[in-house]
């Protein structure tokens, strides 16, 4: 576990990780490393964070299209470098 200070959106989900170190508006929570930078599917509870697995897989569904996008874009990328 690691040590990290969170931002928590009005939705009660991190929405900022910072390096350790005080800012305002930021709480010292503890983290699986896995954790750190994962954005609006984990939420504080006890001053540990944890992820909601149904929250991931919703925003993941959301995203389907970008990441879809983002892959044909890089597959065009790799084609035209060879």
């Amino acid at each position: 576990m690691v040590k990290a200070f969170v931002k928590i959106g009005a939705d009660g989900y991190v929405n900022e990780w910072v390096a350790p170190k005080a800012e305002d508006g930021y709480i010292l929570v503890e983290s699986d490393e896995s954790l750190v930078t994962n954005i609006d599917c984990v939420k504080i509870v006890n001053g540990v964070a944890v992820l909601d697995k149904e929250k991931q897989e919703e925003l993941q569904e959301g995203n389907k299209e970008l990441l879809e996008q983002l892959e044909k874009e890089k597959a065009m990328y790799e084609d035209n470098a060879e």
